[in-house]
């Protein structure tokens, strides 16, 4: 009789969309929540926060576990110097208890029929009409030069940095202070690009920065190890005037993204900092509009997509199928293959253990999530949390052998092994391997062991 086990489980065949930080997200909203009608939504973040409507996704959307907000300068700082961030703390306690995490972007301001810039900076360090992308917008911007607007904005961004970096609930701070909903459009001088991004970066020494890909500020934003997101994922409008036909006319798709993560050097930041896509416009305009669903998620899945946010809006009820399948795989997804362990093991002493993890997604995990063992006698049960960290485990294959101390608390006797990936010094697996077989609590069992 051999004196090891082995075990091979098999791989998950649905989508695995329970997963945390990944997946589909909801937009100033939270999982249960209802969703927009149409294909319209809202900029402006939420101020109250009700309670949950359905026990899972709403009806038409996908299960979430990340939510994105952002906020106008207008709701935050309505007096000079009076920071209000109440609807920053309202939103991470409700993901909390939805179990999700928050994408956060402080905007300065919007565009038409939209908050612009507060009122009592307007009055005191004047503004200037708009101008981006070749067209005047009607919006009021500030002098972006000028070093009050550093100082004011900046205060902002420092202060809620201050507060919140590092916070449990917080997923990831957009970088927001160029043009409408801080996306960029506009002019800026290289120099005081460099200075936001230096003062986003000292502000959030934990919490992953994600800068919009647009101009210079992509650049600079990667220069300084953000992540990076786009706000128009999906586009493929083809519009066309007397000089250019409509089958090649502009977009995103083929004449933004490529180039602007060419040109800021970002196509290797997935391997330590996320990438989001916020949809352009929402899914039911895609189908509206006849757009190449299978095109646009190859896009996803070539960039190393973690996040994908149509907008709290209803999802086609044909490409729910589909997109789940798109949402499980983006970001990582660890699927346990095989493990090797010898089959009796003396209390006190070690255990020698073989594993083969596969990372069938796109991209790791971005918090510290450590591989760990529970050793498993009836209603007792021992946690032993290894060094493993699956950050560390990119697309491909992880092969793990740590030699675990085996809990001297047991008894001797029959026991079970079991695997999960817990956060550090917790015994809580919420994030799942991609495979059949686990509990309720999301540890894998293994197989069993004898004590001596």
């Amino acid at each position: 009789m051999p004196d090891f086990l082995k075990t091979r489980p098999r791989e998950l065949s649905s989508p695995l969309l329970t997963n945390p930080g990944k997946g589909c997200a909801t937009f100033q909203r939270f999982d249960g929540d209802p969703l927009n009608a149409g294909e319209r939504w809202s900029e402006e973040g939420p101020l109250a926060f009700p309670a949950r409507r359905f026990p899972g996704a709403a009806p038409g959307y996908l299960p979430s576990t990340v939510a994105y907000c952002r906020w106008f300068w207008d709701a935050i700082e309505r007096s000079d110097g009076r920071l209000n961030f109440r609807m920053v703390e309202g939103a991470l306690r409700t993901a909390r208890v939805r179990g999700q995490t928050v994408q956060v972007r402080l905007m300065p301001f919007g565009a038409h029929g939209q908050p612009q810039l507060p009122g009592w900076y307007r009055r005191r360090y004047g503004v200037r009409s708009g101008k981006a992308k070749g067209r005047r917008y009607v919006y009021l911007e500030p002098y972006y030069e000028n070093d009050e607007y550093l100082e004011r904005w900046g205060r902002v961004i420092v202060e809620f940095g201050r507060r919140f970096d590092g916070h449990p609930e917080l997923a990831s701070v957009d970088l927001a202070y160029i043009g409408p909903w801080g996306e960029g459009a506009g002019d800026m001088s290289p120099g005081t690009i460099e200075r936001f991004t230096a003062l986003y970066a000292d502000a959030h020494p934990r919490t992953p920065l994600l800068v919009n890909s647009d101009g210079e500020q992509f650049a600079a934003g990667i220069r300084h190890g953000t992540g990076w997101r786009c706000d128009c994922f999906g586009d493929l409008r083809s519009s066309g005037d007397r000089y250019e036909p409509e089958a090649t006319g502009w977009n995103h798709t083929y004449e933004s993204y490529p180039m602007a993560v060419a040109h800021a050097r970002a196509a290797e930041a997935w391997r330590t900092r996320p990438v989001a896509f916020e949809t352009c416009s929402v899914p039911l305009t895609w189908r509206r509009r006849d757009y190449d669903l299978d095109l646009i998620m190859r896009q996803g899945y070539k960039f190393h997509c973690s996040v994908f946010m149509p907008k709290s809006n209803e999802i086609p009820a044909e490409w729910l199928r589909p997109l789940a399948e798109f949402c499980d795989r983006i970001g990582y997804r660890f699927v346990l293959r095989h493990a090797r362990w010898e089959r009796s093991a003396r209390r006190g002493g070690r255990l020698a253990i073989q594993l083969w993890i596969e990372n069938t997604g796109v991209a790791p995990a971005y918090r510290d999530w450590r591989l760990a063992f529970r050793f498993r006698q009836g209603a007792r049960a021992v946690v032993v949390e290894t060094g493993h960290d699956a950050r560390s485990w990119l697309p491909g294959d992880a092969w793990l052998e740590p030699t675990l101390p085996v809990p001297a608390t047991l008894g001797r006797g029959a026991a079970v092994l079991e695997a999960g990936l817990v956060r550090p010094g917790t015994s809580y697996p919420r994030l799942r391997f991609a495979t059949e077989g686990a509990d309720r609590d999301g540890w894998l069992p293994l197989g069993p062991l004898r004590l001596s």
